[in-house]
């Protein structure tokens, strides 16, 4: 099994993390899924999507440093213009998409590269009337606003519940980090039209790598109906989890595209992912010094990049074990928890086959508070209490392992604080699976009792099995 690569980001403001893959965004589009690479993305654009790759901090945006980089990268950058290079490429790339996928094209789909200006019209469903660049129909919709919520989701007291847990500086820092725009996406698969549109005219390592992901995506939904699981209603840990697998299984493509780069391909890659880091050159090439200013926010950022650094180990793992096909079969019969994506990592102790999450009761709210809402907090957010401390200058990343491999459910309950309206309390009632993974967890979440004092962080255990977590935070 591969490394985990979460554990090798670097902090927001660092020099390049690493060479290969971005992540990818995925989102809902006129009525269908609307699969999209990004990079600088945190974890809202404004269409909804999960997220994406930190670059210089923060989500969305326009008109800011990062996104000159982006335009001077897949804009500027290579010496054909992308329609001249897809005859003699988009073949080549189908034919690794379908090999390492271990699927058939049933049939072409067709490919548009459009200018920055261009890109966020069709984002927006407004067209320009760009020609298409290998022919296909152009969508009448933008990426809407009705995806799914998933774990990174602010609504319904869930930003107000990271903050009372002491994940996020407040409600307010994390939603404005998540909705932030989507000015950095660089391309998106959109089934209702069966195309890929790129962001960049220009051919270049980026613009490729971002095909070859949107690729895996027009592949898959050949053979697989992605929109059946989100048709469904699922908790926003399901939703994650679908995601995780979806968004995995086109990063496992997109490293073998890049594996398979010699030298002088590695070279070009590196020095374009190198310029889309340099924050402070203008499109003239003239220091400017003006550094993004959009917010960043360590949870938003860790939760947006779930699905595609912990979903790409997961499906790489699979795909080791079992092959290709198992990935369809995932595809198909999704995940369903946070748990059950840590666990095909390798997570000790764990069982491949873990049971969907224990329906728990939703700790009651004080009588009279206005309750923002409840919900289930998942095993991956839950892991991440104890980085607390460290989550500002470091960013969340777990380790080889997590907090527990015995968690089998949990709720939450979120109120405004009836002395601080200000404020918004939680409490989140989280049940193991036996009373030694209750004390287990206890004695793993010390360090967050001791290092969120400033909201107050408290548990308790509750009957033989259960832990009750509790903590007050700013909206």
């Amino acid at each position: 099994m591969s490394d985990p690569r979460p554990a090798e980001e670097a902090q927001p403001d660092a020099a390049p993390r690493r060479r290969g893959p971005s992540r990818a965004a995925w989102a809902l589009g006129g009525g269908g899924l609307a699969l999209g690479l990004v990079l600088g993305g945190c974890a809202g654009l404004g269409t909804g999507a999960l997220g994406g790759v930190l670059l210089a901090g923060g989500a969305g945006g326009g008109g800011g440093a990062l996104g000159d980089v982006l335009e001077r990268v897949t804009g500027g950058a290579g010496e054909r213009s992308v329609a001249e290079a897809l005859p003699d490429e988009l073949p080549r790339l189908r034919a690794l998409v379908a090999d390492e996928r271990g699927l058939d094209w049933e049939h072409e789909v067709p490919v548009r590269a459009l200018d920055a200006d261009a890109f966020a019209a069709a984002l927006d469903g407004e067209e320009q009337g760009d020609a298409p660049s290998s022919g296909g129909a152009r969508p009448d919709e933008g990426l809407e606003d009705d995806w799914p919520a998933g774990l990174d989701d602010p609504g319904d007291g869930r930003a107000e519940t990271y903050a009372a847990l002491g994940l996020t500086p407040s409600a307010a820092t994390y939603e404005e980090a998540w909705s932030a725009g989507d000015a950095d996406v660089l391309g998106f698969y959109d089934p209702e039209v069966d195309e890929v549109v790129l962001r960049g005219t220009r051919w270049s390592p980026l613009v490729e790598e971002t095909l070859v992901h949107e690729l895996v995506h027009a592949l898959d939904a050949q053979h697989v109906d992605l929109d059946a699981a989100l048709d469904a209603d699922l908790s926003p840990e399901a939703v994650s989890a679908h995601a995780a697998v979806v968004e995995g299984d086109a990063e496992r493509v997109a490293w073998a595209w890049y594996d398979g780069l010699d030298d002088d391909q590695l070279d070009a890659y590196d020095e374009a992912w190198e310029r889309s880091w340099d924050e402070e050159a203008s499109p003239d090439g003239e220091a400017d010094g003006g550094a993004d200013d959009r917010t960043y926010d360590a949870l938003a950022d860790a939760l947006a990049l779930f699905p595609y650094d912990y979903g790409y180990v997961a499906v790489d793992a699979v795909a080791d074990a079992q092959g290709p096909g198992a990935v369809t079969t995932l595809l198909r019969e999704p995940l369903t928890t946070t748990e059950q994506v840590l666990a095909a990592q390798g997570v000790p102790g764990a069982s491949p086959g873990l049971a969907p999450g224990a329906e728990v009761p939703a700790p009651a709210a004080p009588e009279g508070a206005e309750v923002l809402g409840t919900g289930t907090l998942g095993l991956f957010p839950l892991s991440l209490l104890p980085l607390v401390a460290d989550a500002e200058d470091e960013g969340y990343y777990l380790e080889d392992d997590v907090v527990t491999t015995a968690w089998a459910g949990d709720a939450w309950t979120t109120w405004v604080d009836p002395a601080d309206d200000a404020r918004a309390c939680t409490a989140v009632l989280v049940r193991l699976d036996d009373a030694r993974g209750r004390d287990d967890l206890a004695e793993d979440l010390a360090a967050w009792v001791e290092d969120a004092r400033d909201v107050g962080a408290a548990l308790a255990p509750v009957g033989e099995t259960d832990l009750e977590l509790r903590g007050c935070g700013d909206r």
